[in-house]
C-alpha cells in the first residue's frame, strides 16, 4: 500500500515522461511547487523503495514497478476529472477535486466509471443521445429508459414513454433539474433521471 504523497510523486514523474521531461529534483520541485531539498529527500527514499532509479545531479527514472503506479494514478485522475465535468461539476475545479479522488478510488470503481462513459459515447456515435445531452428549446423523441422498475414507472406515469415526443423547457446548470415539455404541458425531472433516458432527434 503505497501513501498519497508517493503516488503523488510518481503520478509527477508519469506525467513528465509522457511529456518527455526528464524527472530532476528541479523539474519536479516546480510541477509540485515545493522545495528542491524535500524533492531531494523524497527522490532518495523512492530509489530505496524500488520506484525509480535516480543519478544526482542528473535525474530519475521509474522503474516499472513505479511506472506502474504512476499510469494507475493518472489514469484515474483523467477518468474521474472527465467524469466530474460530464455531471456538471465546475471545470475550474474539477482538476482538484480529482487530485483528491484519485488516491481513493479503487481500480474496480475507475473501470465503472469509464464503462459507463464508453457506454454514452457509443450510443452518441450511433445518432443516439441521452436527454440530459440536450439543451433548451431541443426537440426530440424518447427510445428508451435504461433504469430500474421504479423509474420506468415513475417515467410513464409522467407520460415520458418510449415514442413520446418532448421538448426541452428550462434546465437548471451545475447539474440541476431539467424542465421537459410534453403533449402541451411541461414537468421538471431530476438530473439522474434525465441521464438515463435515451432519445434521438
Amino acid at each position: 500500500m503505497t501513501s498519497e504523497n508517493v503516488e503523488e510523486y510518481l503520478e509527477i514523474m508519469y506525467r513528465m515522461k509522457e511529456k518527455g521531461i526528464m524527472p530532476t529534483t528541479i523539474t519536479v520541485a516546480r510541477e509540485l511547487g515545493i522545495s528542491p531539498a524535500s524533492v531531494s529527500e523524497m527522490l532518495v527514499k523512492l530509489a530505496k523503495a524500488g520506484y525509480i532509479k535516480h543519478t544526482p545531479y542528473r535525474g530519475a527514472t521509474l522503474t516499472a514497478k513505479g511506472e506502474k503506479i504512476g499510469k494507475n494514478i493518472l489514469s484515474k485522475h483523467r477518468t474521474i476529472e472527465k467524469f466530474l465535468n460530464k455531471i456538471g461539476f465546475p471545470k475550474n475545479k474539477s482538476h482538484e477535486q480529482a487530485c483528491e479522488m484519485e488516491h481513493v478510488v479503487s481500480d474496480e470503481l475507475e473501470r465503472v466509471i469509464r464503462n459507463h462513459m464508453d457506454h454514452r459515447k457509443n450510443i452518441k456515435k450511433k445518432g443516439i443521445i441521452f436527454l440530459d445531452d440536450l439543451e433548451r428549446g431541443m426537440k426530440a423523441r424518447i427510445v428508451s429508459i435504461e433504469s430500474g422498475r421504479m423509474a420506468k414507472r415513475r417515467m410513464e406515469e409522467m407520460g415520458l414513454t418510449p415514442g413520446t415526443e418532448i421538448k426541452i423547457g428550462r434546465k437548471a446548470p451545475a447539474g440541476g433539474p431539467v424542465e421537459v415539455c410534453v403533449r402541451g404541458s411541461c414537468l421538471v425531472i431530476g438530473r439522474g433521471l434525465a441521464k438515463k433516458v435515451i432519445v434521438e432527434i
